[in-house]
Order: C-alpha cells, then sequence, then structure tokens
C-alpha cells in the first residue's frame, strides 16, 4: 500500500520523531506568539522552550500550554545578534487593530505602517540564552518565525543552532530570502529536509517552511538517507510524485 505524504509539518515531525526520537526530546521554539499548534500537536510529551517577548501575548500563551499539560519555560526576550535593549514594534497587518505581528529594531519608528505599539524589551543572543544551561547535542529541534529578523538570531546562535538535529524556519518568497536562509544554515551543517506548509496569496506562493537536517544526524541514520536506504534501486510502492487527489479540486480566480 503506498502511504501519501504531504508536505506539511505535521506529518514531517511525526516521521522525524519516529525515526529517531531521541533527537526531539527538547523544541526550542522562537517567536510563538499565543501557541505553535504543529509543535504542541507532535510534541505535547516534551519540554518546550518558548522566546516570546511581546508582554500581550504572555498571558494566554500560558494559559494555552498549561490547559494541554505541556511542560516549559517562557524566555520573555527578544532575541537577536547582541545582548542589549531593542524596540519591539507591534503591528496590526490585517487592519483589526489587534496584534499580528511584531519587528525587533534598534531606533523606535513612530511611523511604522500598522503600528499599534512600542516596547523596548531585552535581547539576548540565542548563544547566551544558553549558556548557563546548555542543551545536549543533537536532542533538540529548533524553529524559527520572528517576521525578519532571523539572520539576527542565526548570527547570535551560531553555537545552540549547530548542535539543534532539525532547524524548522520560515521564509518569504516576496522577500527573496529563502535561498539565502537555507545557505546560512547549510554554512552551520544542516542541508534541507522537508519544505512544508507552503503559503498562498491571490494564487501565488508567498511563504514556505524549511525543515533543515543536522548532517551529523543524518549521516548516523540511514533512515534519512532513503536511496543509500534501499541500496539504490527504486522501490516503485514508496515513490510518491505530486497530489493526484487534488488534481481534481477546481481553482479558479483569486481576484475575481
Amino acid at each position: 500500500m503506498t502511504v501519501l505524504r504531504y508536505p506539511v509539518l505535521t506529518q514531517c515531525l511525526r516521521l522525524v520523531r519516529e525515526i529517531s526520537p531521541a533527537a526531539t526530546r527538547q523544541i526550542v521554539d522562537v517567536g510563538v506568539q499565543v501557541k505553535t499548534d504543529f509543535l504542541m500537536e507532535v510534541f505535547p510529551d516534551r519540554h518546550h522552550h518558548l522566546f516570546e517577548p511581546t508582554t500581550l501575548y504572555h498571558p494566554q500563551l500560558e494559559k494555552n500550554y498549561r490547559d494541554k499539560g505541556i511542560d516549559f519555560t517562557l524566555h520573555k526576550i527578544a532575541l537577536s545578534d547582541s545582548d542589549g535593549v531593542l524596540y519591539l514594534h507591534n503591528t496590526s497587518n490585517d487592519g483589526s487593530g489587534r496584534v499580528t505581528h511584531a519587528q525587533i529594531r534598534p531606533e523606535r519608528d513612530e511611523g511604522m505602517q500598522h503600528l499599534v505599539k512600542i516596547e523596548e524589551v531585552a535581547t539576548r543572543r540565542l548563544d547566551t540564552a544558553f549558556a548557563e544551561n546548555p542543551l545536549e547535542d543533537l536532542s533538540y529541534i529548533v524553529k524559527l518565525d520572528v517576521d525578519g529578523v532571523e539572520e539576527r538570531i542565526i548570527a547570535g546562535g551560531a553555537a545552540v543552532l549547530k548542535g539543534a538535529s532539525f532547524i524548522i524556519i520560515e521564509t518569504s518568497i516576496g522577500r527573496q530570502d529563502m535561498c539565502s536562509r537555507a545557505a546560512l544554515l547549510e554554512k552551520l551543517g544542516f542541508r534541507i529536509f522537508d519544505i512544508c506548509d507552503n503559503a498562498y496569496y491571490y494564487g501565488q506562493l508567498a511563504l514556505v517552511d524549511l525543515v533543515m537536517i543536522n548532517n551529523r544526524l543524518r549521516n548516523t541514520e540511514i533512515k534519512y538517507r532513503p536511496w543509500s536506504y534501499a541500496d539504490g534501486k527504486v522501490h516503485w510502492p514508496k515513490w510518491q510524485h505530486g497530489f493526484r487527489d487534488l488534481e481534481k479540486v477546481p481553482f479558479g480566480n483569486p481576484y475575481d
């Protein structure tokens, strides 16, 4: 029987957990807002390190994880490439008035589009955040979704990132940062494992999540090298091309 794999993070991470449970013992979730559904669903029994500087989100965030019985540590700081103080600009990008996004900037920008409020926040490098309690090598997953400052976090967290088994990072087609972010993580010893949760805007690709695997983990587990696992042969029942059942779903003009 052929088992279909869809490019969604829940399926990707269930596969990862099945293959190497020891590589997913802790979750480092950077940019949580009030919850990260796919990490909560796949890893409800793991410890989650939650990084979220927006104070408005903290009460609901803590309630969401407690209600699910998930063990967590909330780090009420922003991550960047230096230790100090920066300014968190909370914006309402959908025009509703509620905070939907937050951006870190070195100075106040009162003229920012869709601005709701500005908070002064402590910033730390990811490496500083775990300096006193380092994580065990190849035992944790890192997720980065911080509205455009991922590169700074990578610059300030090379040691922690190099020890991660997997890194999940949001990339934008509009900002043209997909290839550059993949390249930054490749320099730290990673390669693309999956591309998940494609998001379309007016029928055109807008965002994807890259799932990057540490080459050291890949080299020690043959199941992450399916061509080697299959002795270089094509086992047709294990091959999947496209999503044929979706081809019959009508697609209309998104500009109508």
